[in-house]
């Protein structure tokens, strides 16, 4: 028994399987590969991944704005009380740090899959 990849959705399957368990695929002798069938389900696999990341990407954005609002908010207040106040020393700055950084991990991810997509 080994792995080998399904020809229509490249899974990783047995070779002793007789259909593919991710698209359904039938490795029988005489089964043909329909191109029509392989290209809709790649571009239904791509628009499921871009999706996921953009979802993605506003978690990112959202930990962002969940250290800045506080941040702001205690800058402000510093400013109103006549305090001097170091945005950088204050926990939210970590947080749009973090957002930020998963943000731009994110948006790297998402050109190599359009570009893998777009090679095929």
């Amino acid at each position: 028994m080994a792995l080998v990849k399904c020809p229509v959705c490249r899974t990783k399957m047995s070779s002793l399987a007789p259909v593919c368990p991710k698209c359904g695929f039938s490795h029988d002798s005489d089964a043909k590969i329909d191109p029509e069938q392989a290209e809709l389900y790649r571009k239904r696999r791509y628009a499921e991944r871009s999706y996921q990341l953009t979802m993605l990407s506003y978690v990112a954005m959202a930990i962002a704005m969940i250290g800045a609002v506080p941040m702001l908010w205690d800058y402000i207040q510093g400013l109103e009380q006549g305090k001097n106040v170091v945005l950088l020393e204050h926990w939210g700055s970590y947080l749009v740090a973090a957002g930020f950084v998963f943000y731009m991990v994110i948006r790297v991810v998402m050109i190599q899959t359009r570009k893998n997509h777009r090679s095929k």
